[in-house]
């Protein structure tokens, strides 16, 4: 099914044809005419029950736009959609389970799996085979939140204008990349992360004032390359976990840790100046960053890049 500007067109992809498994039974039917039965298998009946809808709609006189995202378990994409598109949103998802949802009115989107009549709402227990697909107009600038719970999330914001950028995420291994610097300034970026491993690639092109990442458990790599248009703030809430830092050589940077208990905080290529730890260049660095970590276990790797 297609839902397109508000209207549901039919689509059946050739990979969710339903094939019976037929089965030739002992004896004849009247006449002499073998009796044949065409049986389901399980796996049929399984493909019957994955349905696959898209819902779009183009762009009219949208000044902005804001998109909430709500999302349980499965697999979770974002990434920048066709020129002309304001939203495409494809969804793959077992009906005995849970119902799409795409709202839009005024500006505003909201998009999301929700558990249906029947369903389980313990997003923990949904086949992980589910996804959801998101692409957003590249030239609308966007107040972006996105909330998920288990799975796998691949944010590509590339080529997105984000005024607002906010992640929280349960129990999902996520990969956010940016590609190339953020159309619009951005007042601050906030990634949390519950119990799960989290891959940011770009943080330079963010274009934030301020980056927020909290992490309650799991493994955190912020690569800080990217093209960094002014100095940037990150700020860093660690509880049990690993996180790497990997730093431009050529961007200064200055560290502090104010309350990092039993973390081990590895900071080699950095000077101590009383409470701070700072880069050689960081005086005549063109770019600079202020880092600010609280780690309550784990460890804090610095890692120098090109």
């Amino acid at each position: 099914m297609v839902i397109r500007n508000g209207r549901m067109i039919p689509w059946t992809p050739g990979g969710m044809r339903s094939r019976a498994a037929c089965a030739v039974m002992r004896g004849v039917l009247a006449g002499g005419v073998p009796a044949v039965a065409c049986l389901a298998g399980p796996a049929d009946l399984d493909a019957q029950r994955w349905k696959t809808v898209t819902a779009t709609r183009q762009v009219t006189n949208e000044r902005d736009l804001r998109v909430e995202v709500e999302y349980g378990a499965g697999i979770l994409t974002v990434r920048r959609g066709a020129r002309g598109e304001l939203y495409n949103a494809l969804f793959h998802f077992d009906e005995d389970w849970a119902v799409p949802r795409t709202e839009y009115s005024r500006g505003r989107l909201e998009v999301g799996l929700s558990a249906n009549e029947t369903g389980n709402s313990d997003f923990r227990d949904w086949p992980d085979e589910a996804s959801l697909e998101l692409g957003l107009a590249p030239g609308v600038p966007l107040d972006l939140e996105l909330d998920f719970g288990a799975g796998r999330a691949d944010l590509d914001l590339t080529g997105l204008a984000m005024r607002r950028l906010v992640v929280n995420t349960g129990a999902s291994a996520s990969v956010i990349r940016v590609g190339e610097v953020n159309r619009e300034r951005m007042e601050s970026a906030d990634i949390n992360v519950g119990a799960a491993d989290l891959d940011v690639h770009g943080v330079g092109n963010l274009n934030a004032e301020q980056v927020t990442v909290k992490s309650g458990l799991g493994s955190v790599t912020l690569r800080l390359d990217g093209e960094w248009p002014r100095d940037g703030y990150l700020v860093v809430r660690m509880g049990l976990g690993a996180l790497e830092l990997q730093v431009p050589r050529s961007l200064g940077v200055r560290l502090r840790r104010p309350d990092s208990l039993l973390a081990s905080i590895e900071t080699e290529g950095l000077e101590r100046r009383g409470k701070v730890y700072q880069s050689a260049n960081w005086e005549n660095a063109e770019r600079r960053i202020e880092i600010e970590i609280t780690a309550v276990l784990g460890s804090v790797d610095l890692e120098w890049i090109p």
